[in-house]
């Protein structure tokens, strides 16, 4: 139970920061990389796992997608993985968030996947001991800092198997709010406070998204999962929940008027699972 409990406490403090930054991370202002999903979070040696990204660029560039495997790494991290990756062995390509993965022979418990989003072209060498740097569309070197390395475990399959959860369904104000339907925000309060905040209850439901299994000792388990948040606007009262709580609140700002916001919303399970959907909000302009 304390490994669990510090992986819910990693995934808050790097995906939320657990603090009251000015920009949360849940307000999505720069070039991100969401979300990398599998097929397969579990795979045996030789087994075919599909991969796919969530990204967000606000400027809609143009992004090179590099994708390569580290195995036996000694470390999860991102940055630790893609320095093990000789450019070479990178499948570097436009604007491509998937990739396919042939699951190598390990003794480790699991491969890395490292993914490498750049809002321009990936080159060979760069900073830091890094294989690869972004050039953007002006020439210019971009730091580490300016596009995004991520990584994503794929867990050798023995006895345990796991599957991405699902999402039944995405409500709005209590009622079910299908994909691809516009909601219009409307000020609920009285008239003399309308102009202060907009607000609006969302729910994320996905049953099943905790799974029960067994551990290689046959040992009953219960995953913990946790949805995040995320817009181009507005802010959400909590940026992680864990599941059985999954509601929220999105709020509106001044700023926010006029807008057309997109949410997403990101369910991950602690042995690899991910999957996510989206809806868009119209913020009226007075």
């Amino acid at each position: 139970m304390k490994a669990r409990l510090l992986w819910l406490w990693c995934l808050c403090a790097a995906y939320t920061g657990c603090s009251d930054d000015l920009d949360p991370s849940s307000r999505l202002i720069e070039l991100r990389l969401l979300a990398v999903e599998a097929d397969r979070p579990f795979a045996q040696p030789g087994e075919q796992v599909e991969l796919s990204a969530l990204p967000f660029d606000p400027e809609s560039r143009p992004l090179s997608w590099g994708w390569g495997t580290c195995v036996d790494a000694a470390s999860s991290v991102a940055s630790d993985c893609l320095q093990t990756v000789a450019f070479d062995d990178l499948t570097v390509s436009l604007d491509a968030p998937r990739h396919t993965l042939t699951m190598p022979q390990t003794d480790a418990p699991y491969v890395g996947v490292v993914v490498v989003l750049c809002p321009g072209t990936i080159a060979r060498g760069g900073a830091d001991g890094m294989p690869v740097s972004c050039i953007d569309a002006g020439g210019r070197a971009l730091s580490f800092s300016e596009f995004e390395v991520g990584v994503k475990r794929i867990f050798k399959r023995d006895s345990m198997l796991n599957q991405n959860p699902v999402i039944e369904q995405v409500r709005w104000e209590g009622e079910v709010w299908p994909e691809g339907e516009l909601k219009i925000s409307a000020c609920k309060k009285p008239a003399e406070v309308c102009d202060e905040f907009i607000e609006h209850e969302l729910e994320v439901l996905a049953p099943g998204a905790a799974q029960t299994s067994v551990d290689a000792e046959q040992k009953p388990i219960t995953e913990l999962a946790v949805t995040q948040w995320y817009a181009t606007a507005g802010t959400f009262d909590d940026e992680v929940r864990v599941f059985d709580k999954a509601q929220n609140t999105w709020h509106a700002r001044a700023e926010d008027a006029g807008k057309l916001v997109t949410l997403w919303f990101v369910v991950r399970d602690d042995r690899g699972g991910v999957t996510w959907t989206s809806r868009q909000i119209q913020v009226p302009a007075s």
